[in-house]
């Protein structure tokens, strides 16, 4: 038990740590009406929150999941923002899909905020259910949202990153099985052993329930 809180403790560590090294994070004189750009910017790491919760329950093959579902989502995620910088030094007007709302840069779609978060919601929802699934899904709507408002994506954007994070690391993560085991063993009925009255019989009787959960 106290291992898994160490990680835990550990990887919100490394979330806090990445949040604030971001290049996206406003400087700390940033307006006070920034601070929802700001929890778009920490929560764009909810896969490190994901990470940690699967360590923390021993789940390494979530953890390998979850880090090929969000690897790909960033590498599709940055393929297409390149691609459409190029094409939009050839034409703008091809490009116009990527167009961001707030500086009028070509590398917008689709939001790379939203796919990261989004990933960690589809892995969630996929290897452990809605109960799990629907907290996150919640947050990185919240980042998506927090992209439209501060004018960094369009909503099409935001709902292209949505759509591709959630569907990929869905698409990577498998249902976590939990199997419960029962062994049942009734009476039986053992013969005497030679040299006790015949007809003689011992009768044992077991009985032995194990449920296991994994």
């Amino acid at each position: 038990m106290r291992t898994r809180i160490y990680l835990m403790h550990l990887c919100l560590r490394a979330l806090l740590i990445c949040a604030l090294s971001s290049p996206c994070m406003p400087s700390l004189h940033a307006k006070p009406g920034d601070w929802f750009e700001t929890w778009g910017d920490v929560f764009q790491f909810l896969p490190v929150m994901a990470g940690a919760y699967a360590l923390a329950r021993q789940d390494y093959h979530g953890v390998a999941q979850l880090a090929l579902g969000t690897g790909a989502t960033l590498a599709i995620t940055f393929a297409s923002k390149y691609t459409f910088v190029g094409i939009s030094q050839a034409n703008e007007r091809l490009a116009g899909i990527s167009q961001r709302p707030n500086n009028g840069s070509f590398d917008g779609f689709p939001s790379g905020h939203t796919s990261s978060a989004f990933s960690a919601a589809g892995f969630m929802q996929k290897r452990y259910g809605w109960k799990f699934g629907l907290p996150t899904t919640i947050l990185a709507a919240s980042v998506g949202v927090s992209r439209i408002t501060s004018q960094r994506h369009t909503t099409l954007q935001v709902l292209a990153g949505a759509l591709l994070g959630y569907g990929v690391s869905y698409l990577c993560a498998k249902r976590l099985k939990y199997i419960a085991l029962d062994i049942d063993i009734g009476t039986a009925a053992i013969p005497a052993p030679q040299g006790i009255a015949q007809g003689a019989m011992y009768e044992n009787v077991y009985k032995a329930n194990v449920s296991y959960r994994f």
